[in-house]
């Protein structure tokens, strides 16, 4: 019997929110630290939708020696949209990861104005100021801040992850970028209700080196999508070579991030994958994506 405790040992869990933050989260920087090296993971990622995360990252390992604690950068409209300033403070501050817009991304915002779709947690209002962020113009291609951001974040070799982003902007974000040369790219759990990427474009997308960061809050409550199963098909569609497992929790109703990394293996356990396959998708991608 393999125990998913003993998967954990050097595992990566790219996507965990912590507090301080500007809602409640379950654990605090330094607690997600200490959880994370209890377990013999080798990092965590600090993700903040509205506020940079490198600078507490860095104080949090610092405090936590024994794991690395990594940050980044959400290009919401707090960190000026799409704002290669803000990227190129990151990187300085030693960010590993810039994310495409979330909580303000044009497909998240007409997504919570569907009936019966969950609310951010968090919605930020400025008077007479849009909330969504422009990544594309109105033909469909990056605006000039976007390719900026996308030379910083190569030049810089930082991680590209797709956020919030649609099915279809995904897709001309990382033909572009591809273009230009970056190759740490990583779509932002592509099978939630709020991306819904299709498989057959995920398989397309693997082909150019996208890796897929599949998160286990969208398979609990409230969301429930996908399931534990529509999961496991997806992985095995697309494949275990292109897959990173992450939690993407924090919230305050959920397991704390490392407790949900282990039940997230326990479930992929259940249906069917391997020692070997769980810890190429729970360590390995992740490490040499991120260079830990």
């Amino acid at each position: 019997m393999i125990e998913p405790r003993r998967l954990l040992e050097g595992a990566v869990d790219t996507h965990v929110h912590s507090a301080p933050d500007l809602v409640e989260r379950k654990q605090d920087d330094l607690e997600v630290a200490r959880a994370a090296r209890a377990r013999g993971m080798a990092a965590v990622v600090l993700k903040n939708h509205f506020l940079p995360t490198p600078l507490r990252a860095r104080l949090a390992e610092s405090q936590a020696r024994g794991v690395r604690v990594l940050g980044g950068v959400v290009l919401n409209q707090p960190a000026g949209g799409m704002n290669p300033w803000a990227v190129e403070a990151a990187a300085a501050a030693g960010a590993k990861v810039v994310w495409m817009p979330t909580a303000q991304a044009e497909n998240q915002l007409r997504d919570q104005a569907r009936p019966g779709r969950p609310a951010h947690p968090l919605r930020l209002e400025v008077r007479d100021r849009p909330a969504a962020v422009r990544v594309f113009d109105a033909d469909g291609e990056p605006t000039a801040d976007t390719l900026a951001v996308l030379e910083v974040a190569r030049d810089r070799g930082l991680v590209l992850a797709t956020g919030h982003l649609s099915a279809g902007e995904v897709e001309r974000l990382v033909t572009r970028a591809r273009a230009m040369g970056l190759r740490r790219l990583l779509a932002t759990h592509p099978d939630a209700a709020v991306i819904g990427m299709p498989i057959p474009l995920q398989q397309r997308l693997a082909e150019q080196g996208l890796r897929f960061e599949r998160t286990f809050n969208w398979l609990n409550p409230p969301y429930r999508s996908p399931t534990a199963a529509e999961q496991a098909a997806i992985i095995r569609a697309v494949g275990v070579a292109s897959t990173v497992l992450a939690t993407d929790f924090g919230q305050a109703y959920n397991a704390p991030p490392a407790d949900g990394l282990e039940a997230y293996l326990a479930v992929l356990l259940e249906q069917g994958f391997g020692a070997d396959e769980l810890r190429r998708m729970v360590a390995d991608n992740a490490r040499a994506l991120l260079d830990v």
